[in-house]
């Protein structure tokens, strides 16, 4: 009886020993569901009834090999053991088959089956399988070899690759072990995009508010080194920008591209051409990546948040890109933002968060790149049809000249990709509670376009540190817990109902950091720990200037997790404050005459601001090293404990009135 309970429990659920922040009860398909021994061998019910005189020897080593497997433990990276599996007590095994009941109801049209029956529906119309070195679910890069420029790029029709996954160079990252640790474990710092441009440089990924897609916040690596002696960098790293850039692909089943190439040998997966805009599939018209869905296998095809070919052309830029030039004076050739449709049969349990179990994530995607060469020149050549009135006639991109007619694409598991990215649960279930409650008492809904639901009128996002190095690292800055704590509750007091907080202090200490800070304000401060580096400090008037990707990718980040669910969003540093001014005595007065008159961006001006002498400390004179380039003499501003930084820098520099054409660090509210 023992025995066959225990077998009862591994039909549903399958524990591996993957790192415990990846993998969790995985589900199987009904053929493959059998017990896995300690040893690595398959213990089959059919096996057993066949040798009915042994039954209760071989009941008896199934079963002990059985509750080896169940408890074994997962090393993690420190070396202490955790257990690989919740499933071995009688309370976390009924929350478990708590949770996969959950998860399957009003999947696949109201089948109230187990989940595993929902993998198996899925899984049928897409029979690729899953390689079996990813079953560990442990995040993966696999390093397509950059191909050379000249051999490849400058031929016509695009020469197709002939990469085979032997010749990819896999790199595992098993510290991504939590969900709740997301940002803080994801390899932000040692991604391999140097090694292969045409990964995206991702720094924050998760589901939407609804589960219908997955968002990813990654920045162009190509920005990062632009001097005047690292041409051939930026070279290499052209591929960076060409993920800005969209492709249209058309699906090729199995049975059609057998035909096509008169092909015996079997090929059960999905394969993908170039294609025109015309001939792409209706999801295909605009796309850069395929994304694979696990364990179901199931792949949909990425779109961009923004075309960013358009936005230059509405900018009247001349270019998205350019082969010489350094492509930085423009900030949203920074952010990279783009989402992965969520198969419709798994929709429900990433909108709910219900399938990160224990904080670890049991559904997985694939980001496979679709490799082509960046296009410069006029970003008007080559616009998908919803622009086709604003696209240049005179020289536009021909995607059969280019790329050829017949460009299929490698299969997926012979192309470089991101392996095993976890789906995590939505921002609010995972870092505003709050605000979840908020959204069930009152019955807030999404609105007509379908962002919110609503839960805040203002709020504000700020990247910030308890310490940090100014541009150049010039100086030092430690009272980073000082300002915010000021900062906080000046902007509370002018009617901003929210902060999200982005901090950085782990990059530049271990010693501190901002949560005795943002633990004052509860309810109305959500710390977000960000472990992003910038990748280039230096100041913005040097060869190869600065280019503060961490703190940009933090703002997309903020904006994409919570500025669909407030009115009213705005990105600051702490040493900025928006003060009202005139007849207006709160920020969200400003904004009432805004929506009154139809209004839905508000620019602000900025100034430097100039501390009043007799307000400081006496000035301790630096040394000349520490002083720049042009002054001679300079002094460390310090103020004192009983002034606030507001009051000590508040000299009416800046008279009231309205800003100029154009000003330097402009902020705004929208």
């Amino acid at each position: 009886f023992f025995f066959f309970s225990r077998l009862s429990i591994t039909k549903t659920m399958e524990t591996t020993n993957a790192p415990a922040g990846t993998r969790a009860a995985k589900q199987l398909p009904k053929q493959q569901q059998k017990k896995v021994g300690a040893n690595g061998r398959k213990c089959s019910l059919k096996k057993v009834s066949t040798a009915l005189r042994y039954f209760l020897i071989i009941g008896g080593i199934c079963n002990m090999a059985l509750f080896i497997s169940i408890n074994i433990s997962a090393p993690y990276d420190d070396g202490s053991n955790e257990m690989a599996a919740t499933a071995t007590t009688d309370s976390n095994k009924g929350r478990l088959m708590e949770i996969v009941s959950k998860n399957a109801e009003g999947v696949m049209n109201g089948n109230k089956g187990s989940i595993d029956n929902t993998v198996i529906k899925v899984a049928s119309k897409h029979p690729a399988k899953q390689p079996k070195d990813e079953d560990d679910n442990i995040l993966r890069a696999y390093i397509e070899e950059p191909t050379d420029r000249d051999l490849w790029w400058n031929i016509k029709p695009l020469p197709i690759r002939n990469t085979t996954s032997e010749s990819l160079k896999e790199i595992k990252y098993p510290q991504l072990n939590s969900c709740s640790r997301l940002l803080e474990q994801f390899p932000v710092d040692t991604a391999p995009v140097d090694d292969d441009p045409f990964l995206p440089w991702i720094h924050d990924v998760f589901p939407t508010y609804d589960g219908k897609y997955i968002q990813f916040v990654a920045q162009n690596r190509r920005r990062c080194r632009t001097g005047k002696a690292e041409g051939h960098i930026m070279v290499k790293m052209e591929s960076q920008g060409a993920l800005f850039q969209h492709v249209p692909i058309k699906r090729i089943p199995p049975q059609q591209k057998k035909q096509q190439n008169n092909d015996d040998n079997e090929d059960t997966e999905m394969r993908y051409r170039l294609s025109s805009h015309d001939e792409a599939d209706d999801d295909g018209v605009s796309t850069r990546f395929i994304c694979r869905f696990k364990p179901s296998m199931e792949e949909t095809l990425s779109i961009h948040n923004v075309n960013y070919e358009f936005h230059a052309y509405r900018k009247t830029h001349k270019q998205l890109f350019c082969a010489d030039c350094k492509d930085i004076n423009s900030v949203y050739t920074s952010q990279l933002m783009f989402q992965c449709p969520v198969p419709e049969a798994l929709q429900q349990v990433v909108r709910e968060g219900t399938s990160v179990l224990n904080d670890y994530a049991t559904l997985f995607v694939d980001i496979i790149p679709i490799r082509t060469p960046i296009r410069f020149g006029s970003p008007d050549r080559f616009f998908p049809p919803m622009y086709k009135d604003h696209e240049n006639k005179k020289d536009p991109f021909n995607p059969h000249v280019e790329w050829g007619k017949d460009h299929i694409l490698p299969r997926l598991i012979d192309s470089g990709r991101w392996a095993n990215i976890p789906i995590c649960k939505p921002p609010l279930i995972e870092h505003e509670p709050s605000a979840m409650e908020k959204i069930k008492k009152e019955n807030l809904q999404l609105n007509d376009k379908g962002f919110g639901p609503k839960t805040h009128r203002l709020i504000g996002c700020v990247w910030a540190s308890s310490e940090y190095h100014t541009r150049g690292e010039r100086y030092n800055i430690k009272d980073g817990q000082r300002r915010l704590k000021e900062w906080l509750t000046y902007n509370f007091m002018t009617g901003f109902d929210h902060f999200y907080v982005y901090d950085n202090s782990a990059v530049h200490t271990q010693d501190s950091n901002l949560k005795p800070v943002t633990d004052l304000f509860p309810d109305k401060v959500t710390r977000v720990p960000w472990n992003a580096k910038i990748c280039n400090n230096r100041p913005n008037n040097v060869d190869s200037p600065g280019e503060r990707s961490s703190q940009y990718a933090a703002e997309a980040s903020c904006k994409l997790r919570f500025g669909s669910h407030a009115e009213w969003i705005g990105a600051f540093d702490i040493d900025e404050y928006l003060v009202p001014m005139g007849k207006y005595k709160s920020v969200p007065e400003l904004l009432d005459m805004m929506e009154d008159q139809g209004l839905n961006m508000l620019n602000f001006a900025s100034y430097r601001a100039w501390p009043r002498r007799i307000l400081i400390d006496k000035p301790k004179l630096l040394p000349p090293e520490k002083c720049g380039r042009w002054a001679k003499n300079c002094f460390d501003l310090t103020v004192p404990s009983n002034r606030t930084i507001l009051q000590t820098y508040n000299c009416d520099r800046q008279p009231p009135g309205e800003k100029q054409k154009t000003m330097p660090a402009e902020k705004q509210v929208s």
